[in-house]
């Protein structure tokens, strides 16, 4: 399992859901900056759990990626009090 991305566990994975979050790079169908929520969680393995999050994409409609704990603390920030009221 060389070179595999750190997982959350079902329990972190869990009490992230229905926090936004927002890009901090550019990938397949996201800009950069892009919010998402995340959604749900992704059985990986044994305790290793990803979320998955539904992006408000401007090029896709309804664009769902799953994020493990590693990509997610690199690639992506947490706007959980930003966000909170714009709902």
């Amino acid at each position: 399992m060389e070179n595999q991305p750190a997982r959350f566990t079902e329990r972190e994975a869990r009490e992230k859901i229905g926090h936004a979050v927002r890009s901090l790079i550019e990938f397949a169908g996201v800009p950069r900056g892009t919010v998402g929520q995340i959604v749900d969680v992704y059985k990986f393995g044994e305790d290793a759990f990803d979320v998955v999050i539904e992006w408000d994409s401007p090029l896709r409609n309804k664009l769902k990626d799953r994020f493990a704990k590693g990509p997610y603390e690199e690639f992506l920030t947490e706007e959980i009090e930003e966000l909170a009221y714009a709902v």
